[in-house]
């Protein structure tokens, strides 16, 4: 498994931490752990808007986790929902090699991930994600990945963590 270092003002306050990247079930222990304390996004574009086979639009809020690194990305504890009546908590995963504009995704190599707690996903297949080691903008076309996954989904948006 590859490890990159937190280095920005996400981190943990117990200092850097090291995450793994490498398999979809870390993705679910991201979401049973929550936002690290202090972890946090700030800024009015700090929201995903999402349409297709799910609607509505996640909001990243002071209280939202937004776990960052030039490798990618977590975004969780949203402050709204999806239109869905069986999933309610969503997190978002953004892996890429380095800061930059993709238009190409591969999984765990450049994708961006929506995901369930029960590990239903959504990865993308297309569009553009212009990613920081702090933000990033997107507007693209997701497509089922895993679990109950259906459809096609289109998020379009932009967040910006504390730094």
């Amino acid at each position: 498994m590859k490890f990159f270092e937190k280095k920005d003002s996400c981190t943990s306050p117990r200092g850097t931490s090291k995450v793994a990247i490498g398999a979809v079930p870390l993705l679910a222990l991201a979401l049973a752990i929550g936002p690290a304390a202090g972890a946090s996004a700030s800024g009015s574009a700090n929201a995903l808007v999402v349409t297709g086979a799910l609607t509505g639009t996640l909001k990243i809020g002071p209280n939202s986790g937004c776990d960052a690194s030039a490798n990618g990305v977590t975004l969780s504890s949203f402050t709204t929902s999806l239109s869905s009546k069986k999933y309610k908590t969503w997190s978002v995963t953004v892996f890429v090699a380095k800061p930059g504009t993709y238009t190409k995704f591969k999984f765990l190599k450049s994708s961006f991930v929506l995901e369930t707690s029960n590990l239903t996903a959504w990865v993308a297949t297309k569009g553009t994600m212009t990613i920081t080691s702090h933000s990033g903008t997107v507007n693209l076309t997701l497509g089922a990945h895993e679990g109950a996954a259906t459809g096609t989904v289109h998020v379009k948006g932009s967040w910006r963590c504390k730094t």
